[in-house]
């Protein structure tokens, strides 16, 4: 088979009254979400110190009114709606009323917070910190029969840029894990149970991450946090930019509600909107794999799966930890029984919601299938005499190859089409998700983009399905309302979900709702 290149037509999306459109920010504001439920008014709880608690009020308002996307220029103040849209407000979208006055809301002294960013131990700090605020859900959870739809956590910037894994400070010393060694072998602290707080808190947080948010949803779920939570900078709060601190000009701050209010309705339980052209009984899965780096398992690695359905609704299952090292470096295979176990829980999850087994199954991955970890997920199906058909699917993003548009006469200044793919056989090509987009009239992309690397590795599924499907998951990021990623969604946050996984060892709860990740 000689080489070609195809154009992808750009994958729709639906959204209410099954109406469709190729950007989810018109089809919200024309036809309002997939999954409607209006009327309702937004019960929510927010912690944080008093001084951002007093700014939430404000934030709410300006996240309820229309925000015009202009900028200014030395010529004068312009219209950005093409590629920027306007924002009308969360209750015009989404006809869910928003107050100003939250349901909840519980305080945390700025003395308490500061006394914590002050201990120059990165993971004592970072898990100090954590604690002043789910403690205050689960003592609120079990003394209140308030009912909430949400927690918005307020947090500090002194917080995001002290409780990162290269922020400033120490980490665990290996003294410090050789005494937690002796102590749990019974040789320390003996009869001293003046002990006994310390140890039992050092033994929580010894193996636990310093990302802030990667921990703090982990200790979510494992605290069986049923409400969804939200964290909103004070930065984000102020409409103002992370990195620099200035305030947004008008068509950034709508770019912000859009993507605020669009992650906002989906913790609530409901899809914004869900891809339009899917085939039935279709599933997508990624694999994750990420290093454990505790001092007692460095080769070890944790293995899960994220599965997304036709609807768009995400799940997420945790599987065994093990030596899946491969001799390539940071290339993870499972074995047999573990591959086995891990899609057959995403084949048992999928036929408790459709009650059926699904007619194919699309298996996503950066590096390929082995024969141990492909038998393993074809005795999954077997067992279960699922007649599925699985592929195997390698996606890279690669900079290998480059496209370049030949305009003739004419000025190019923003390269291919997004959606160009160049099939080199029937079982390869190259995909540009970030291109050119007529809709928007600009490219999502700043530079030259880089395009996937797509291989059937396993299966016999047809490169130009694939090709569509993988265009079409682009469009499943429901953090942030855009026009369309450069990653499908099966691998956008594998790595985020792969450190929330292994952020702490005391993973006892099988939560799947993707929601509690992101």
């Amino acid at each position: 088979m000689s080489s070609r290149v195809i154009h992808i037509k750009e994958p729709e999306l639906q959204f209410g009254y099954d109406q469709k459109t190729i950007d989810p920010r018109d089809g919200l504001v024309l036809f309002g979400p997939y999954q409607p439920i209006h009327p309702h008014t937004l019960r929510a709880g927010i912690i944080g110190p008093k001084a951002l608690i007093a700014e939430y009020p404000g934030y709410v308002a300006q996240m309820n009114k229309p925000i015009i996307s202009t900028k200014r220029t030395y010529r004068g103040v312009i219209s950005m709606e093409v590629g920027r849209p306007s924002f009308p407000g969360f209750e015009a979208i989404f006809k869910v009323k928003w107050p100003e006055k939250p349901e909840v809301q519980l305080d945390i002294s700025p003395l308490l917070i500061e006394t914590s960013l002050s201990n120059k131990n990165r993971t004592i700090r970072t898990n100090e910190l954590i604690d002043l605020y789910l403690s205050k859900i689960v003592e609120f959870t079990k003394k209140e029969d308030v009912q909430l739809d949400i927690w918005f956590l307020l947090i500090p910037f002194t917080i995001y840029r002290a409780c990162k894994p290269q922020s400033w400070g120490q980490t665990i010393r290996p003294g410090t894990r050789n005494y937690m060694d002796l102590t749990k072998a019974g040789q320390l602290s003996v009869g001293f149970t003046e002990y006994q707080d310390y140890d039992d808190t050092l033994s929580r947080i010894l193996d636990t991450t310093s990302d802030f948010h990667h921990l703090l949803k982990a200790r979510l779920i494992q605290e069986n946090v049923k409400v969804p939570v939200q964290l909103v900078l004070d930065r984000t709060l102020q409409f103002r930019s992370k990195e620099t601190n200035k305030k947004y000009e008008e068509y950034l701050k709508a770019n912000v509600a859009w993507t605020q209010s669009t992650t906002l309705y989906y913790k609530l339980g409901k899809l914004p909107w869900k891809l339009g052209d899917i085939r039935e009984g279709v599933c997508y899965i990624g694999l994750v794999f990420k290093k454990v780096t505790r001092e007692n398992t460095k080769n070890n690695v944790c293995s899960a799966a994220q599965m997304f359905l036709k609807d768009g609704d995400g799940s997420v299952f945790r599987g065994n930890i093990g030596l899946w090292e491969s001799d390539k470096p940071y290339e993870y295979h499972l074995d047999a029984t573990s591959a086995e176990e891990l899609i057959g829980m995403a084949l048992d999850d999928y036929k408790e919601k459709w009650t059926k087994y699904p007619n194919e199954l699309f298996i996503h991955s950066r590096t390929y299938f082995n024969d141990a970890e492909w038998a393993g997920f074809q005795q999954a199906a077997e067992k279960r005499q699922a007649e599925t058909l699985l592929s195997g699917i390698m996606i890279k993003d690669l900079n290998e190859l480059k496209l370049y548009r030949d305009a003739g006469n004419q000025e190019s200044n923003y390269g291919v089409l997004r959606g160009t793919a160049i099939i080199i056989n029937d079982k390869e090509a190259y995909l540009c998700t970030k291109g050119f987009i007529p809709r928007l009239n600009t490219s999502n992309s700043v530079e030259m983009p880089r395009n996937l690397r797509i291989r059937v590795i396993r299966g016999s599924a047809d490169i130009e399905v694939v090709l569509r499907d993988i265009l079409a998951l682009t469009k499943l990021n429901y953090n942030s309302s855009i026009y369309g990623d450069g990653i499908p969604v099966t691998l956008k946050f594998s790595n985020k979900i792969g450190s929330i996984l292994t952020s702490t060892t005391d993973w006892k709860v099988d939560t799947r709702q993707f929601m509690y990740y992101i």
